[in-house]
């Protein structure tokens, strides 16, 4: 078989390969702008979380899966108490994490990570201000403020 047949038959195959999946397709979701620049901390507060996309997943035991971004500015420890999970990233300056399990405060600054179990109890604060991207197991509850609007309703090719 020559060069351009063999060329023919992949392209064959692989628009047969398309045609087959684009059935089971699903257009993504795309949020413009979702970044720290749109969260407002609310009047008094010195931290906020603000969901900006959740999913309930389609499995024989379906669960959420939320994301959004924290903020935090010098101020009062925020604590918190987990009945979910979480995983944390800073992204800009810093956070400090009171384990109250150990009694250990993590100094977290970019490209640090966390990951918080169904039970953790920790107290958060910041000599400066502190920005994280989250990802939880539990559906919005803090709906990012500024984001009314701003979703996609479809995918653009």
């Amino acid at each position: 078989m020559d060069q351009n047949n063999q060329a023919r038959n992949q392209i064959s195959s692989s628009q047969k390969n398309v045609k087959r999946l684009s059935g089971n397709l699903v257009p993504l979701t795309v949020i413009k702008g979702a970044g720290h620049e749109f969260i407002p901390l609310p009047q008094g507060e010195n931290a906020i979380t603000a969901d900006f996309h959740s999913i309930r997943t389609k499995t024989e035991s379906p669960a959420y899966l939320t994301s959004g971004f924290y903020k935090i500015e010098a101020g009062p420890q925020r604590p918190a108490h987990y009945t979910f999970e979480e995983t944390k990233y800073v992204l800009s300056g810093q956070i400090d994490i009171l384990d109250e399990a150990t009694g250990i405060t993590h100094h977290l600054v970019p490209g640090d990570f966390a990951f918080f179990y169904v039970g953790s109890k920790v107290k958060f604060s910041t000599k400066s201000a502190g920005l994280a991207f989250y990802a939880v197991t539990r559906p919005v509850r803090a709906p990012h403020p500024n984001l009314v609007d701003r979703e996609e309703g479809k995918a653009r090719l």
